[in-house]
């Protein structure tokens, strides 16, 4: 709990509350949610979710699985609050919200549940004698809520990044931003213009590893809830219309031992743990593409020359990689990985993140030297896989994935995948495109 949000660790906050939002990350990374009274937030029996939630895409089309199917009759999980995440909603009036790790019938945690997958991998963490720490950059695009038929048009009238100028056109949304995410206690550092009509970047501070999963799923659920109390439109699509730049979100990332960095060198570069843990990244970059980029939509981000990677790549202060380092400092040395689109799950990211890292310093794995240059050209690096379809089959092919994440999770995560390539090869048979027109229409 934090000062910031008038918090003391105990459930004082939720009995002079009048509602509870019970708040579970999606695969999709989402936030879904119920309000619940106070009793039933606090009961023995926990609340239920049922498990249809996993078998919903993005769009809410429904699919069926192992863990929810007709014949299993779509069966409950148990929402239990995990009361450290408990915070007051001042825009919401006699509300809180808490986050809630979803349970099986048998009290387990349930294997398929992000959080349950990040809280694996945090624990394999902890018991080396490291915790992970982690702060996501999200980049979005603020655009006006579309009126009857009109298209949605961009926020403000200039595009340049680092704008002062565009700075006083996002200022009340900015102002707004920072002083409710002050008020639930997540920490904003920054907020700037991309490049681009509309074009936004901010920064959280960096945290404990599911605290910082935490911080970034609700910054982004309540930012599009602020957005749409203004009129706007929060959009985080990688690509969100053709000729517009593009949205990432990069994670930073650093292993701490006995409240050092372990990652940092005496010498101001690297630690032998930090180039394993480099290394284990690298070598699981093409497995958990699918985890990075999730949608057929991810992919239009990819691009060689935009400053997102498309190799498995590393450099010292270079953002043509994958994975830029920032050395120099013993408490700010870290990693910077670039791979993930804005449309991203936190939770699974950091997971897959942590876990390729931690399969590095298990095997003792090496880096190649880092690029010098444009990380595309140099050839050392693979190329990482550029469709939906591509990153499906590397998941579905990995040897270390299921042992990494969880072979429950990965089985139920590349059927959400598949799910998601089928409708939209579905859709794409049934269109004739513009291109066509233009090419075909006379001449043929």
């Amino acid at each position: 709990m934090t000062e910031a949000a008038g918090m003391t660790g105990g459930t004082g906050p939720i009995t002079s509350a009048r509602l509870v939002q019970l708040e579970v990350p999606d695969l999709d990374g989402g936030l879904r949610a119920k309000l619940v009274s106070v009793p039933k937030a606090l009961s023995a029996s926990g609340s239920a979710m049922c498990t249809i939630m996993f078998g919903l895409t993005q769009a809410d089309d429904v699919y069926e699985s192992l863990v929810s199917s007709a014949e299993n009759g779509y069966p409950d999980l148990v929402m239990r609050p995990d009361m450290a995440t408990l915070r007051q909603l001042p825009w919401c009036e006699g509300t809180v919200a808490v986050l809630c790790d979803l349970h099986g019938a048998d009290g387990a945690l349930f294997p398929v549940a992000p959080r349950t997958v990040l809280r694996a991998v945090a624990a394999r963490c902890a018991a080396l004698g490291f915790e992970a720490r982690f702060a996501a950059e999200w980049e979005l695009c603020v655009v006006r809520q579309p009126d009857g038929q009109d298209a949605p048009s961009p926020l403000g009238r200039t595009m340049n990044a680092y704008s002062s100028l565009r700075l006083g056109e996002m200022r009340p949304l900015a102002h707004a931003f920072f002083e409710r995410m002050a008020a639930v206690g997540i920490p904003i550092e920054s907020v700037h213009t991309e490049l681009g009509h509309g074009m936004v970047e901010f920064a959280i501070a960096h945290a404990p590893v599911l605290e910082a999963a935490d911080h970034a799923a609700r910054a982004k659920a309540y930012l599009k809830e602020l957005c749409g109390e203004l009129g706007l439109v929060a959009t985080f699509m990688p690509k969100w219309r053709t000729g517009a730049p593009t949205s990432g979100c990069h994670f930073h990332q650093s292993l701490w031992r006995d409240g050092g960095n372990a990652f940092a060198s005496p010498d101001g570069g690297l630690s032998p743990l930090a180039r394993h843990y480099l290394a284990g990244q690298l070598a699981t970059m093409a497995d958990f593409t699918a985890v990075f980029n999730p949608s057929v939509n991810a992919f239009r981000r990819l691009q060689p020359g935009t400053w997102t990677p498309a190799t498995a790549s590393w450099g010292v202060d270079n953002r043509t990689a994958a994975i830029r380092a920032i050395t120099g400092s013993a408490k700010g040395t870290r990693f910077e990985h670039r791979r993930a689109g804005a449309d991203v799950n936190p939770y699974l990211a950091i997971a897959a993140m942590l876990a390729g890292g931690l399969h590095g310093i298990a095997g003792k794995l090496e880096a190649p030297e880092p690029a010098a240059g444009d990380a595309f050209a140099d050839g050392r690096f693979p190329r990482l896989p550029a469709t939906l379809a591509d990153a499906v089959a590397a998941l579905r092919g990995s040897a270390v994935a299921p042992g990494l994440l969880g072979g429950a999770f990965v089985g139920h995560y590349l059927l959400s995948r598949e799910v998601e390539l089928r409708l939209w090869r579905e859709w794409e048979a049934g269109q004739v495109t513009e291109w066509e027109q233009r090419r075909y229409f006379e001449t043929s």
